[in-house]
């Protein structure tokens, strides 16, 4: 691993997704080392601390809720960073501490970094990128979706399509605009890879667990530009009073259809 810097501009660009680097002494009551949330006793502390503020019925909303602004947090910088500037960040759960402030049930929360590791792009940049991308999930993001369904019971396809719900807004909504010539072309390569059956060895497992969220877009009605419908809900409705719906959620489109269906 090689400690490096970002340029000025790129910093400023990644603080704009929640990144900031942890102070020597700094501590606030809504923030702790992301590693503890491995640990079953701090991990049910802090869910059940966030559930009431963020207006969950239970712990099992505000973990598929929270693992929605995780995987934001996590991989926001990283996906920009990689794919933009061509550097490897590490956000390992070692180094990072979760800030899970919020106000008006709305997050306000960072990613605090303990100190910054930046790997260089190296000739192989497949490997390189495996390097990267296994730091995001196989050491943060797959971990906490673990421990978040067995504490809570929250259906693991629920908590991985949150994560890929994320993957397909950083990349379509924040990498790729701008992006053009050969840039566009080896971001497009990346994240084409990221939801691929050969990145499975990213997340840990056998087999890439967002693979199967990559589905077509679809024209709503009620929403301006076509969305992905997803396969399952994230609980959003369940924290919301008046009851909202994501705009991809596949709720709405269930109960639309069986008004229309012929009683039988």
């Amino acid at each position: 691993m090689v400690k490096g810097t970002f340029t000025a501009d790129e910093w400023q660009a990644l603080q704009a997704y929640g990144l900031s680097l942890s102070s020597p002494g700094e501590a606030f009551g809504s923030r702790i080392d992301a590693a503890q949330l491995l640990d079953d006793d701090h991990c049910l502390a802090v869910l059940e601390q966030i559930a009431p503020v963020l207006g969950a019925p239970n712990i099992k909303v505000a973990a598929s809720l929270t693992i929605k602004r995780l995987a934001f947090l996590v991989l926001a910088p990283t996906l920009y960073a990689m794919s933009r500037f061509d550097k490897g960040l590490d956000v390992s759960l070692s180094l990072c501490q979760f800030d899970y402030r919020l106000k008006d049930r709305i997050w306000q929360s960072t990613l605090p970094l303990k100190s910054i590791h930046i790997t260089p792009l190296c000739a192989d940049r497949s490997a390189w990128r495996t390097h990267v991308l296994q730091q995001a999930f196989a050491e943060h993001l797959t971990p906490l979706v673990e421990i978040f369904h067995r504490l809570t019971r929250s259906p693991k396809r629920i908590l991985w399509e949150n994560v890929a719900v994320r993957v397909f807004s950083i990349y379509e909504r924040r990498v790729m605009p701008g992006l053009e010539g050969s840039q566009r072309a080896l971001a497009q390569a990346d994240y084409a890879w990221l939801l691929s059956p050969d990145a499975s060895a990213v997340f840990g497992l056998e087999t890439n667990p967002i693979a199967e969220f990559d589905a077509a877009f679809t024209q709503l009605e009620q929403v301006a530009e076509p969305v992905r419908i997803r396969r399952t809900c994230c609980y959003y409705y369940r924290a919301t009073e008046p009851q909202e719906f994501c705009n991809n959620c596949p709720l709405p489109l269930r109960l639309q259809r069986n008004k229309k269906a012929p009683i039988r």
